[in-house]
């Protein structure tokens, strides 16, 4: 059952930004906040430093009801998404990337959900890939539904898709807020909330169209990488989001993966962590 628009609580949108950001790419993603059916009610914009001219343009141009919050720069994702997630007023609260693209009733899909659903800490959706053009999708990124499904889908790969997660601020902030795990923030904070005892799920629709391409892969690959990864499923043992046995498999299986070249992993991701969308 639908809650009508008008019942519906406020929500803030957390926008990370970081200064290589392409100001008509910026603009592209603000423009698709603009076209929500349900408007924010506040967006903040958390800077990975002061945003050059060409950015810190487009931003004034916006209608939105924005507000900066700035860093010293160069700190890494995590520190500035919970420098951001501090600032956001409203309980409810949209994630998005600058370079993603919003589907016109993304806001009003999740937050409805949410208020049909208190017991969600978070929720994420299906996520549509395209390269160029937003019309020419070229692959989407599934996600598991259901709470039990989900928990046991997390022991292995990341069950929330980050672009399109909408989360309770004060279920965050009590798990401990994003923190900075390099490459792996969201992950670290999903493991935390189920630890916690919090629910999480997915819708079946995806609600944002993700651009990516082949830096998008690159960063996803090498030595740095499956060093960053190796620190992080450490962690999860020490913290005892992950069993010792189940980290040791990972560390095990995860490496020579982030070691091929982009051609096999482009490959491997295409046919076995991703499937076509749909013609």
């Amino acid at each position: 059952m639908s809650v009508s628009p008008a019942a519906l609580p406020a929500y803030s949108v957390l926008l990370p930004l970081a200064p290589w950001e392409s100001p008509p790419v910026l603009r592209e993603a603000l423009a698709s906040l603009v076209a929500q059916g349900l408007p924010p009610a506040q967006v903040v914009v958390s800077c990975d430093g002061p945003p050059p001219e060409t950015l810190a343009l487009e931003l004034e141009r916006t209608e939105l009801p924005l507000e900066l919050v700035l860093g010293p720069g160069e700190e890494g994702l995590g520190p500035v998404l919970a420098r951001g997630l501090l600032a956001c007023r409203e309980e409810l609260v949209l994630r998005f990337d600058a370079d993603d693209l919003c589907l016109p009733d993304r806001a009003l899909w999740q937050v409805q959900a949410m208020v049909r659903r208190p017991e969600l800490a978070a929720m994420s959706a299906p996520l549509v890939e395209f390269q160029l053009d937003p019309q020419q999708a070229s692959g989407c990124r599934t996600v598991p539904r259901g709470a039990h499904r989900l928990r046991r889908f997390s022991r292995w790969r990341n069950p929330l898709n980050h672009p399109a997660v909408i989360l309770r601020r004060s279920r965050v902030l009590a798990a401990g807020n994003y923190r900075a795990r390099p490459g792996f923030e969201d992950y670290d904070l999903w493991l935390r909330l189920l630890r916690r005892g919090d629910s999480l799920d997915n819708l079946t629709e995806p609600v944002v169209l993700a651009r990516v391409g082949p830096a998008h892969l690159g960063r996803r690959q090498g030595w740095l990488y499956a060093s960053r990864e190796a620190v992080f499923l450490w962690c999860c043992g020490c913290e005892h989001l992950l069993g010792w046995p189940h980290v040791a498999l990972l560390l095990a299986l995860r490496p020579p993966l982030r070691l091929l070249p982009a051609p096999g992993l482009g490959w491997l991701m295409s046919t076995l962590l991703r499937r076509a969308p749909s013609q």
